[in-house]
């Protein structure tokens, strides 16, 4: 029955505070200064005739989904990035590009040790050509890509 009792006056503690925070909201704010220098903060100037009223900016609760989708705008108030950042950033980009790069170099170094592993042990490679035939490659065609992929491999693959 106690626990009962304290739910009971928390619930009701909670709602107080709510409905008085929510009344407080809408209140006017008032500023002044006293004869010692202090800021004084309050809703109402307690007759200080040089108290100003302070604008408090709230910001309103969306419910429509046309209002959560809207890109917030960039004014003065938006902090923008600083060198340092900006420094952090086109470093980052450049790992991302050479990242890329790197990938790109790996799949033709595996392509050409491909190349190499058919063209290099047998002297008699055929292919298919676009119409579908089957054709017999040159000697010298084979030797010549031959070279090609193995210059490509020294130079490119074996760092």
């Amino acid at each position: 029955m106690m626990r009962i009792a304290t739910i009971c006056v928390t619930a009701l503690f909670a709602t107080l505070a709510l409905s008085s925070a929510t009344a407080l909201a809408a209140e006017t704010v008032y500023r002044w200064v006293d004869k010692d220098g202090v800021v004084h903060f309050g809703n109402r100037p307690d007759g200080h005739a040089e108290a100003e009223i302070v604008d408090i900016k709230t910001t309103p609760a969306t419910t429509s989904p046309e209002a959560s989708t809207e890109q917030p705008s960039v004014d003065e108030t938006t902090p923008q990035a600083t060198y340092a950042q900006k420094l952090r950033d086109e470093r980052a980009q450049g790992r991302k590009v050479a990242a890329e790069e790197k990938r790109e170099m790996e799949v033709l170094c595996k392509n050409n040790r491909e190349r190499v592993a058919t063209l290099e042990p047998v002297t008699r490679v055929l292919y298919e050509q676009e119409d579908g035939s089957v054709v017999r490659m040159d000697d010298n065609d084979r030797l010549e890509k031959l070279a090609e992929s193995k210059a490509f491999i020294a130079e490119n693959c074996d760092k």
